[in-house]
């Protein structure tokens, strides 16, 4: 006789009662979840059991626990996605259920390589006992019997389009899992007197003060991709075309994080009314002195680039605005960088790809001298992300077929899709 079976997402024909382990599949999860309210569909806004899911996985890690528990806490309610729920009040009446549930759940974690002590189902358990008490506060106006809990992270309880939460999902398994942690990728950023490089290699995250280029690429021959945030491929007349103007278009609200790249000539020019002039008669253009300011790091850049043709177009450019907009759902964060809630939410951003990222940040700040240079660590680290995140799934440029400048460099800004 044939089996009871539900159609999933992926078209698999699947047994709730009989569950093949090979008919487990994380892209029917993710979308599933995403797609099934919380409470019964009664709080004020549509919030989904992948969203709560997620919420769980981000206050284990700041709570401090390992990938294991991270991602049982991200698949808790995976078994909904076969089953759906049902009110507690009912469930608890339904031992047949229960026992579907628990079974079914027990097997999901296996397919995934979970196995729990009875310790650490107690510690998943009171994770999502935490979120569900603050879930009825900030989403039903209801408080609870329970005493409240303390929480260590910051939980987006946010009315989200599924498509996003489905795919954060999905980012937040592949991170936990490992499938994207075998490249070494580093960010870049200038910083007052030298230069910040974030290394992100499998589970570690290495951030470093170095005086110049040279010696950050010195020890970079065996990294996957490096990025940094300093113009690369230098106009020297208005022909050739920066992507600076398109950017712009794509960071409205924050198109003034994208300044014109001053020309070549310009750039090797010392005197600030010197460069201004010259960059004025050959791009038409006046030269701000913000622009001029850290005129001296694009020429180091540039110098190495010339002396060093091995590194031209493999040391790409990119720009953290750009980037921590893509992070954040294609929204640019308009708060600013320099002040505390702009960090806050930038590093938000950051730790849903860096596992234990406040502990990082914690060790390098202590450091004399490092703190105040914490936007540019930031903007680092959001480099090395992107870069991992696009030795996945493949990078794209603005423009999409950049020019080369006069000397083999593509004028372009690196970043990928997600």
């Amino acid at each position: 006789m044939k089996k009871d079976y539900i159609t999933t997402f992926t078209k698999v024909h699947f047994t709730p009662l009989d569950p093949n382990p090979d008919d487990i599949k994380i892209g029917d999860i993710a979308h599933a979840l995403s797609l099934m309210t919380r409470a019964n569909g009664h709080f004020k806004h549509f919030y989904s059991v992948a969203q709560h899911c997620i919420n769980c996985a981000l206050e284990a890690m700041a709570m401090g626990y390992g990938e294991k528990i991270q991602l049982a806490c991200l698949l808790h309610d995976a078994s909904e996605a076969y089953i759906s729920d049902i009110t507690r009040p009912v469930k608890k009446n339904l031992p047949a259920y229960r026992e579907i549930e628990e079974k079914l759940q027990s097997l999901i974690y296996k397919t995934f390589g979970i196995e729990l002590t009875t310790d650490e189902y107690a510690v998943v358990e009171n994770i999502d006992d935490s979120l569900l008490w603050h879930e009825f506060m900030e989403l039903m106006d209801e408080r609870l019997n329970e005493p409240n809990p303390v929480l260590c992270s910051n939980p987006d309880f946010s009315e989200r389009k599924f498509a996003e939460v489905e795919h954060e999902f999905l980012r937040l398994f592949t991170s936990l899992t490992g499938k994207n942690s075998n490249y070494k990728c580093v960010g870049i950023d200038a910083t007052k007197g030298g230069w910040i490089s974030a290394c992100l290699e499998g589970n570690s995250l290495n951030i470093t003060l170095y005086d110049s280029i040279s010696e950050i690429i010195a020890e970079c021959n065996d990294v996957d991709c490096i990025l940094i945030d300093i113009p690369i491929g230098l106009p020297e007349n208005d022909n050739n075309m920066r992507p600076d103007a398109d950017l712009r278009k794509k960071l409205k609200g924050k198109a003034s994080s994208v300044f014109n790249t001053p020309c070549r000539q310009a750039v090797y020019t010392d005197n600030y009314e010197n460069a201004n002039t010259i960059n004025n008669k050959i791009l038409s253009k006046g030269l701000s002195k913000q622009s001029f300011s850290i005129c001296d790091k694009i020429k180091e850049v540039d110098k190495f680039l010339q002396c060093n043709p091995a590194w031209k177009n493999r040391l790409l450019e990119s720009h953290p605005e750009y980037i921590f907009a893509i992070l954040n759902f294609g929204k640019p964060v308009l708060e600013s960088k320099k002040t505390l809630d702009g960090i806050n939410i930038r590093i938000n951003l950051l730790r849903r790809y860096i596992h234990n990222l406040d502990a990082f940040l914690g060790g390098i700040t202590s450091k004399a001298g490092m703190k105040r240079r914490l936007d540019d660590i930031v903007d680092a680290i959001c480099l090395a992300v992107i870069g991992r995140l696009g030795m996945c799934n493949g990078f794209r440029s603005i423009p999409d077929a950049p020019e080369v400048d006069n000397k083999g460099l593509k004028m372009q800004i690196v970043y990928t899709e997600i």
